[in-house]
């Protein structure tokens, strides 16, 4: 009998021992389990620029490629595929940040039914309308995109200003065979090839400065070899360099879209 109490203690240690390591082991394989992120990726989705980059996918080739050319017939075909994904970014739900600043989302429900409504259009011309009016429709259309992008991009004026110049010579200079006012329009571009290179980007870019100083430098030369072609090259050397220097902007413009 006197062993008893110093028995039921012993007990009772072994029993809080064991406790202590069942406790450290369920610790240690909940901590073996890989994260389940699902739910904080989910937050890091924004419904409204998956349905964008769906609509550019369609929209890039034609703007790039078919309309610089010419080849109304493309967009002709593929003016139904804007509107299907039209549809699906009427139909996705503006993510909650953005629903949470009345100001831009008003912006953003206006300039989406712009948008909306320069697809329509654009499909009426394709069905009916002749090639001066579907080609306008297009253009309108591209417009109407990028101010819809403008809601969530955060503005970098050289990149913008670059932008203009190069659309005037891919749009509307080169298409035109307008050489005299390319080589005019060449010194400018420099000019804004060298301030794009110096830029600080935006709070919310600076996670891909490397990566953008990378390109812009990249674009800074074809620019130089554009400027040159310019002055001393043939109209062919001139297309071809132009088309580079188009080139690399376009991925300079896409890494931070």
């Amino acid at each position: 009998m006197p062993c008893r109490p110093k028995f039921i203690l012993l007990v009772m240690l072994f029993i809080f021992l064991l406790l202590g390591i069942g406790s450290q082991m369920a610790i240690a394989d909940e901590e073996s389990k890989p994260a389940d992120t699902t739910a904080a990726a989910a937050d890091t989705i924004n419904p409204v620029k998956a349905a964008l980059e769906d609509f550019h996918q369609v929209m890039a080739p034609l703007w790039h490629e078919s309309f610089p050319r010419q080849d109304l017939e493309a967009i002709r075909e593929k003016a139904p595929q804007l509107n299907d994904k039209l549809m699906i970014l009427l139909r996705v739900q503006p993510p909650a940040d953005l629903q949470q600043d009345e100001e831009k989302l008003r912006d953003f429900l206006a300039k989406r039914q712009e948008l909306a409504f320069c697809v329509t259009q654009l499909n009426l011309a394709a069905k009916e309308g002749p090639d001066s009016s579907l080609a306008s429709a297009f253009e309108k259309m591209h417009w109407a995109y990028e101010e819809v992008e403008k809601v969530f991009a955060e503005p970098i004026k050289e990149l913008d200003s670059f932008h203009e110049t190069v659309y005037f010579l891919w749009h509307k200079a080169l298409p035109a065979r307008d050489y005299e006012t390319i080589r005019e329009t060449a010194p400018v571009l420099k000019a804004e090839a060298d301030s794009l290179a110096k830029v600080t980007l935006p709070q919310g870019c600076k996670v891909k400065k490397e990566e953008f100083d990378k390109k812009a430098a990249a674009l800074k030369d074809a620019v130089y070899q554009f400027a040159d072609k310019s002055e001393k090259g043939t109209e062919e050397e001139i297309d071809q360099s132009l088309r580079a220097l188009h080139d690399r902007f376009v991925e300079l413009n896409q890494l931070l879209r």
